[in-house]
C-alpha cells in the first residue's frame, strides 16, 4: 500500500509540475486584441470566421457597443471558442455591489472562452480608486482572468507618471496586474503626429520593467472626422513596429469593426465597415498580425532595456544612441529606433530597428560594436533565427525597410 501510494504521491507532483509549466506557458503568450467587436447584428459565425483568419487572440467588448446583456456576451463567447478565440466581457454589473461583481463573474468564469472582464476605459484620477478596487475584488474572484481596465495618455492628466500611471500599479499590486495597458494614437487630422506619441510609449516601458509587469498598447485603425486621419498600410506598420520596440507585449487595435452612433465622433472605415463588410485595410491588418505572433515568440521573453532615435530632430521623450552603442546606423541621419533587448531566461541580447518614415521604402547600413561576434535575424514569417547578412570583417549589415518597418536581431 505504501508502494502505490508513493506511486501516485509522485505522479500527482508531475501532474502538478506539468500544469504548472502549462500554466506558465500560456502565461507567456503574445496576444493581440481587438477593442470594438463586430456589433450584435453582425455576431454570427460568418464575422466570427472572419475575424479568426485575423490571427486575433482576444476580443474586447465595451460598455458603449450594443453587446453588454448576458445573452450577447454569451453569444460572443460560444463563437469566440468556436474559432479559438477569448472575450473580455462587459456586463454593467461590474459598476454595482460586491455582489453584482460576484454574480458577474459567476456567470462567465467557466466557459472556456471567457479571458477577462471590461471594468473600464480610461478612468481619470477621481474614477481611479473605484478602477483599483473593482481590479482588485475580480482578480480575488477569478485570479487565472484579465480584469481590463485602461488608462489614458500623458496630456489627459497631470502628473502623470508618478500620479497616475505609478498609482494605478502600486493600487492594484503588481502581482495582480495582468498588463498595464494604456493608449495613444499617432495619426491626426491634415497629416500631424501626436508629438507625445513616442514619450507616451517611454513612460509605459518605464513603469512595465520598474514593477516587472507586462505591458499592453492600442494601435490606431481608425480615422474620426476633424480629429484623427484613417492610417494607410505605411502607418499602421509604423504604428506597429514602434510598439513592438517599446517593449508591448499585448498590442490591441482601435477599432476592428467600424463604431457607429458615437454622437459627434464621426468614424471613418475601419478594418470591417458599418455594414460588416472587410475593408482595404483588412488584408494589412492580417499581415501585421501575422508579424507579430511569429516575432511574438521571440518579443514575449524579451526587456526593452534602451529605446533610442536617431535623425536631425527628435521627438518628445526621445534621445539619440550614445557613441558606443552596439547598434549605429551608418549615416546618423537616418531616421530610425533602435532598442536594445535582454532576454530574461538566458541573458541574450537583441536589437530592434524600425525605418521611422511611414511613406518610403529605405536602405539602411548598420555599424555593429565589436563585441558582436554574430548576428542572426528572427524571421517575421517563421518566427525563427535566419541568417543575416552580417558582413564580419566590416562589422556591418545593410538591410531594405519597407514604409514603417521594423527588423529583430539576435546578437551573439
Amino acid at each position: 500500500m505504501k508502494k502505490r501510494h508513493l506511486i501516485f504521491s509522485i505522479l500527482y507532483l508531475l501532474s502538478s509540475l506539468t500544469n504548472f509549466c502549462s500554466a506558465q506557458q500560456k502565461k507567456d503568450e503574445f496576444k493581440i486584441g481587438i477593442f470594438w467587436p463586430p456589433v450584435w447584428k453582425y455576431t454570427n459565425d460568418e464575422q466570427y470566421k472572419i475575424l479568426s483568419e485575423t490571427h486575433v487572440d482576444i476580443v474586447q467588448n465595451v460598455s458603449s457597443t450594443d453587446l453588454n446583456t448576458q445573452e450577447k456576451n454569451l453569444r460572443m463567447l460560444e463563437l469566440a471558442h468556436k474559432y479559438g478565440m477569448k472575450v473580455y466581457v462587459s456586463d454593467p454589473r461590474v459598476t454595482g455591489s460586491d455582489e453584482d461583481i460576484k454574480a458577474m463573474v459567476e456567470t462567465y468564469r467557466h466557459h472556456p472562452a471567457t479571458g477577462g472582464y471590461y471594468i473600464r476605459d480610461e478612468p481619470d484620477s477621481a474614477a481611479l480608486g473605484w478602477a483599483i478596487k473593482t481590479y482588485r475584488t475580480i482578480a480575488a474572484l477569478d485570479p487565472e482572468k484579465v480584469p481590463h481596465v485602461n488608462l489614458f495618455p500623458d496630456f489627459a492628466l497631470k502628473n502623470y507618471e508618478h500620479g497616475y500611471v505609478e498609482r494605478w500599479i502600486e493600487g492594484v499590486g503588481k502581482e495582480h496586474l495582468k498588463y498595464l495597458s494604456f493608449d495613444i494614437y499617432p495619426y491626426k487630422k491634415n497629416g500631424r503626429l501626436e508629438k507625445s506619441y513616442y514619450n507616451n510609449l517611454d513612460i509605459i516601458r518605464r513603469a512595465g520593467l520598474k514593477y516587472d509587469v507586462k505591458t499592453s498598447s492600442y494601435l490606431q485603425s481608425f480615422g474620426i472626422m476633424n480629429l484623427y486621419r484613417r492610417p494607410t498600410p505605411g502607418e499602421m506598420r509604423l504604428n506597429v513596429y514602434s510598439n513592438l520596440a517599446y517593449g508591448i507585449k499585448n498590442p490591441v487595435w482601435f477599432c476592428y469593426a467600424t463604431p457607429t452612433g458615437q454622437g459627434e465622433q464621426k468614424f471613418m472605415n475601419s478594418v470591417i465597415d458599418s455594414l460588416g463588410q472587410k475593408t482595404d485595410l483588412y488584408e494589412p491588418f492580417k499581415a501585421l498580425n501575422f508579424e507579430m505572433k511569429q516575432l511574438g515568440k521571440t518579443l514575449i521573453h524579451l526587456d526593452a532595456k534602451q529605446v533610442y532615435h536617431s535623425g536631425d530632430s527628435l521627438w518628445m521623450g526621445t534621445k539619440q544612441p550614445p557613441a558606443d552603442f552596439i547598434w549605429l546606423p551608418a549615416d546618423s541621419k537616418s531616421e530610425v529606433i533602435l532598442s536594445l533587448y535582454r532576454d530574461r531566461r538566458n541573458g541574450n541580447q537583441y536589437v530592434m530597428a524600425v525605418n521611422k518614415s511611414f511613406s518610403t521604402a529605405r536602405e539602411l547600413t548598420f555599424r555593429i560594436n565589436k563585441s558582436v561576434k554574430k548576428v542572426a535575424r528572427i524571421s517575421a514569417i517563421t518566427g525563427k533565427a535566419e541568417k543575416a547578412p552580417f558582413h564580419a570583417r566590416e562589422h556591418t549589415i545593410t538591410e531594405t525597410f519597407l514604409p514603417g518597418e521594423g527588423k529583430l536581431y539576435l546578437l551573439r
